[in-house]
């Protein structure tokens, strides 16, 4: 059995080990920027003031991200005004490979005002394109949405483009998203069409209800 005068000492320098742990936990968590995320204009819907911010990690190769498109669309025309819809590229390159390539190619449909547009082209025909190395299928689908095809072509061999993906891709690992579609509604994490459908409306209802 220790004295009581060295049990003593040992209690108060673990409760001081404790303490300071503690102490850097917070110190750390308040030098930490809240998450203020953010994309080009033309990966955004919905207004900047909106209620609900829903921030959305996906891929286009993704068939579980083309199941998400629905239940997206039905929130931002359920919630109208009061939502704001974030999208943020995460390609799983070493599952896809050809989805950082139209990650690519959607960025420069967006730096032509097209990026919904051609976001919802890539979902419809992902069984189309996916088997496409060449890259020309996003060109087709370029001069089908009425774009400036020498400009989207310049625009695909254009370093600054991938670089705003890898960015995003960045920004998703930071936040731990390892699978896609993975949506965070005001911060909170829901993964899949199904729970952005379910527990995804539940949580925005929530929020709404809070003056």
């Amino acid at each position: 059995m220790l004295p009581r005068s060295r049990l003593a000492r040992l209690i108060w320098a673990a409760s001081a080990v404790l303490l300071a742990s503690a102490t850097s936990v917070l110190a750390v968590r308040g030098a930490r920027k809240p998450y203020a995320p953010s994309a080009p204009g033309y990966r955004e819907q919905g207004p900047a003031g909106a209620r609900v911010t829903v921030v959305e990690y996906s891929d286009f190769q993704c068939p579980a991200c083309r199941l998400a498109v629905s239940p997206m669309k039905g929130l931002l025309a359920l919630y109208g005004p009061e939502l704001r819809l974030i999208y943020k590229h995460f390609p799983l390159t070493k599952a896809h490979e050809r989805a950082l390539p139209a990650a690519r190619a959607a960025e420069c449909a967006g730096q032509q005002g097209r990026f919904w547009d051609f976001h919802d082209l890539l979902y419809d025909k992902q069984a189309e394109w996916t088997p496409d190395a060449s890259g020309r299928i996003f060109e087709s689908y370029a001069k089908k949405l009425g774009m400036d095809l020498p400009t989207f072509q310049t625009c695909l061999k254009d370093p600054s483009v991938e670089a705003l993906v890898t960015r995003d891709m960045r920004e998703g690992n930071d936040h731990w998203v390892v699978s896609t579609p993975t949506f965070f509604i005001n911060g909170k994490r829901f993964v899949g069409a199904r729970q952005l459908s379910e527990r995804g409306t539940i949580w925005v209802d929530q929020i709404l209800k809070k003056k």
